[in-house]
């Protein structure tokens, strides 16, 4: 008979000179047979992990403390029974052999410890919803750090099993810096071994300042609190994994770090992919791969608005911002597996081929590609009055927890909601084919992409980001036009002369300037010289911080 409701509790001790973790599970009311596992993936990375290789000295007791045998499925399941009712208690060590300071597994060292927890926390599959708790036996002088709530009793306490295992745990020395945002609590967790040779205060005040744009965006936060990890010490992975209400980095010792746009990818994740997910990516199965075509969205979405709100936080200029861009076009643009594979493919068979995408194909790349192209899109399409934040929000509104995931057609159906009946082709076009992308819907807002071996006009003169001329050599070529002028309106009289209205000191006036032809030598994203006014307007809303 299934039991009513039950807590499952776990006790976790660091063994530092063992490099590993000791664990206690306690299912407190226990079915008659129970099936206990540990994961075979981690999510947030889509790629088989062999967790099960460090779990050691495997054994279950009942509550008098008498040793139960039990059934081993598989290398990852046991199956264990109980004829009273009374709790069962599991216990095993993890290796804590993660390199670097740890990242998707568990690492232990003589000065601190990491737990991510799927490679940690076996679970009781009768039990996935129902409280699990844990408490921790520190060695003399360590710390603790979880975004998990605690009653400040040392318990720490989560509603069920996939929110308990999102929630990665340091332990030992850190430099820990507190602050808050919008009034909601955050914390950056600096861990070094030797100590962080950044200026951690001033690396802290960029996170809080990358952390504001998206919660601007959304006008809502799905956590109470929320913890940055940074390990200064890379192992087998850089980069960031993200989590519920935290996230992990591994990045250099160095002496500046600026996360930035790391930090911003993993944070937005908060909203995207722990709220906003595909129906199979939660609640979990963690026993096979949980395929979707939308991993695009997830994580390449993510990139896109990583990149957007870093600039809107101030870490980039907007010339830095186009060229960051320019960079994800120019590696799409030049692999080939494109040309074969659909971002769906690449999604679906990320399983096989180390988590990222297929081949040269990312869906990182493609799909942050796709949320610029659709961002343009439907500004344009609009008239302003909507962008993709728009679509970011309807998700977030119609499938953020408790609310279940959407399902595989669920993106079009939004984006055409939000952009209208449009928007359909432009999805198949992009997300369901290997058709070339429709980089012209960037005139929409104010946006030219240079493309290599291909010819361009444009005006003999440069501009600078406020749209105002700014050589002055080209500009004594030029009869009138002088540095500092705001251009307005540019337009081709001929093929080689353009007319330009520019304003002057509060005064419009038109001037004809020679134009040039070239043929362009590599890919760069440009403010479109010959925008429309409306398009410049659309550009002013895009890049407003």
């Amino acid at each position: 008979m299934a039991s009513a409701w039950a807590d499952v509790k776990y006790t976790v001790t660091p063994l530092p000179s063992a490099k590993a973790v000791a664990v206690r599970m306690e299912i407190t009311n226990p079915n008659s047979s129970e099936i206990v596992r540990i994961p075979a993936w981690c999510p947030g990375f889509y790629f088989l992990l062999d967790y099960d290789k460090s779990i050691f000295d495997l054994n279950v007791f009942n509550s008098n403390g008498e040793k139960q045998k039990f059934l081993r499925l598989d290398s990852r399941s046991i199956r264990l029974s109980s004829n009273s009712g009374d709790p069962i208690v599991v216990t095993y060590r993890v290796q804590g052999g993660d390199t670097g300071l740890g990242f998707f597994r568990t690492h232990v060292r003589s000065t601190s410890a990491f737990i991510n927890g799927p490679s940690a926390f076996m679970y009781a599959e009768s039990h996935m919803t129902e409280p699990h708790m844990v408490k921790f036996n520190l060695p003399t002088g360590w710390d603790v750090a979880t975004a998990m709530d605690t009653d400040g009793s040392g318990i720490f306490k989560s509603d069920g099993y996939d929110e308990f295992v999102d929630h990665p745990i340091q332990f030992g020395q850190m430099v820990r810096r507190k602050f808050k945002v919008e009034n909601i609590p955050f914390e950056a967790i600096w861990v070094g071994d030797p100590a962080p040779n950044c200026n951690v205060d001033q690396e802290t005040e960029r996170l809080k300042a990358g952390s504001l744009p998206a919660i601007k965006m959304f006008k809502d936060v799905p956590f109470s609190k929320y913890l940055y990890i940074i390990h200064l010490e890379v192992g087998d992975f850089a980069g960031g994994l993200e989590h519920r209400a935290s996230t992990v980095m591994a990045v250099n010792n160095t002496r500046q770090i600026r996360l930035d746009s790391l930090a911003t990818h993993e944070y937005f994740h908060a909203w995207n992919v722990k709220q906003i997910r595909p129906s199979i990516l939660g609640p979990f199965d963690y026993t096979s791969p949980q395929r979707t075509n939308n991993l695009w969205f997830s994580e390449g979405v993510t990139d896109y608005y990583a990149n957007v709100h870093a600039y809107q936080a101030g870490f980039y200029s907007i010339s830095q911002y186009l060229s960051a861009l320019t960079d994800e076009i120019e590696t799409l643009e030049l692999g080939k597996t494109r040309l074969k594979l659909t971002v769906e493919d690449a999604s679906r068979q990320a399983w096989e081929n180390g988590g990222f995408g297929v081949g040269d194909l990312s869906y990182y790349t493609k799909g942050l590609v796709i949320g610029f192209l659709f961002d343009a899109a439907i500004r344009g399409g609009t008239e302003g009055t909507k962008s993709f934040d728009d679509v970011l929000r309807l998700a977030y509104k119609n499938h953020k927890l408790p609310l279940p995931g959407f399902e595989e057609d669920g993106l079009r159906q939004m984006i055409m909601e939000v952009g209208g009946e449009k928007m359909d082709p432009l999805y198949t076009k992009m997300v369901r084919s290997v058709e070339p992308l429709p980089y012209n819907v960037l005139q929409n807002i104010g946006l030219r992409l240079i493309v290599p071996g291909k010819e361009y006009t444009e005006p003999r003169f440069i501009l600078d980001e406020k749209n105002r001329i700014s050589n002055a050599t080209v500009s004594k070529l030029e009869g009138g036009i002088k540095d500092g002028d705001e251009v307005l309106l540019t337009r081709f009289v001929d093929s080689s002369t353009v007319e330009v209205l520019v304003k002057r000191l509060g005064e419009d006036m038109k001037f004809k300037v020679a134009a040039r032809t070239y043929k362009a030598g590599d890919y760069r994203l440009q403010l479109d010289p010959f925008a429309t006014l409306q398009a410049q307007k659309l550009r002013a809303a895009w890049l407003k911080r």
